[in-house]
């Protein structure tokens, strides 16, 4: 998502969540052909692969580079953005050259420190939410998924994951399409805790007595709560500054993966007697992200460095200046 302007952010990032289901249907439509687990094995690991050749072709974050005064080396990046782009060097170059002259030279004093402080409690806050959030969401997605999974009666395996993958995009696209409205990403991603919440604890009353309800009703929460996933992983690298953006991103898939070990733990370990017990625990578990979320900020229309409580004034000023260069070496789009 850095590699692209504010404009573009929410497209970047959805795009890749909803190239993860194209890619979950195929995997689900090769195991069903080969119905060999080494075969499907080696089929994976060779799309894994062309990563090593997608990588060679993807430049450095501009905003990485900035972040780290490397001025030669975020020239050269930005040039060959407008070059694919088609923009000439006069629509970018000359604000670029204004940023690098305007950069304030930073002093050390106790005013600094102080709000060094501050800052450094305010990012150690948002890190602790942002991984509360990544273990709750990942934990409800794979409890969903696990469930979906495990109704091998009601509907066949195979068409269950290419369902749920669809549904999974639909919740993809719901949510980019929701966190460009007035609702931002903070209300987006309580919209959707709310309405996984609901959904976890509607299933154990119609699980025993109506199962094709049960199915749809957890469709719907696998919609909700990929919802949920898709705002989340937007919404906390925007929380924090380039310097932290990596150890946050970290922070929130750490977590989620605790989550999602957990959950198909959890489930295994209780068995039938005690499952229903864990919809109305996780159902809570929605509704603390809820309260969690009016401690955070809201971030749409924001570039990833336009955070005004971590600088001053002016720093803020070049790092919107910063935006406006990559905004300008890209194709004109509605905000995002």
């Amino acid at each position: 998502m850095e590699l692209t302007s504010s404009t573009y952010t929410t497209l970047a990032g959805n795009l890749a969540l909803v190239s993860f289901t194209v890619a979950e249907i195929f995997t689900t439509v090769f195991a069903y052909l080969a119905r060999d687990w080494l075969k499907l094995k080696w089929f994976n690991s060779g799309f894994c692969a062309l990563t090593l050749f997608y990588l060679y072709f993807v430049p450095e974050s501009p905003y990485w580079l900035f972040n780290q005064k490397k001025f030669s080396q975020l020239e050269t990046c930005l040039r060959k953005i407008a070059t694919t782009n088609g923009r000439a060097d006069i629509e970018w170059f000359p604000s670029f050259e204004e940023l690098i002259k305007s950069l304030p030279v930073t002093q050390e004093n106790a005013k600094h420190v102080t709000k060094k402080t501050r800052t450094n409690r305010r990012i150690l806050v948002r890190l602790s939410t942002s991984g509360c959030i990544g273990f709750i969401t990942m934990l409800l997605y794979i409890k969903i998924s696990y469930g979906l999974a495990a109704m091998d009666s009601t509907l066949n395996p195979y068409w269950n994951i290419i369902l749920g993958a669809v549904v999974e995009a639909i919740g993809y696209v719901s949510a980019s399409i929701l966190m460009i409205t007035r609702l931002g990403r903070k209300f987006s991603l309580l919209f959707y805790a709310l309405l996984t919440s609901l959904c976890v604890i509607v299933i154990p009353f119609v699980k025993q007595t109506h199962p094709l309800v049960t199915v749809i009703v957890s469709q719907i929460g696998k919609l909700t709560i990929s919802g949920a996933v898709s705002v989340s992983w937007i919404y906390v690298p925007e929380l924090f500054p380039t310097s932290m953006r990596g150890f946050a991103n970290a922070v929130l898939v750490v977590f989620g993966r605790f989550g999602a070990i957990l959950a198909p733990i959890i489930d295994a370990a209780l068995g039938d007697r005690y499952i229903q017990i864990t919809f109305y625990v996780y159902g809570a578990l929605a509704l603390a992200i809820v309260g969690l979320l009016f401690i955070l900020p809201e971030t749409r229309n924001r570039s990833f460095d336009s955070h005004h409580e971590d600088h001053d004034n002016s720093i803020a000023s070049n790092t919107y200046t910063n935006e406006i260069i990559i905004e300008n070496s890209t194709d004109d789009a509605p905000t995002h």
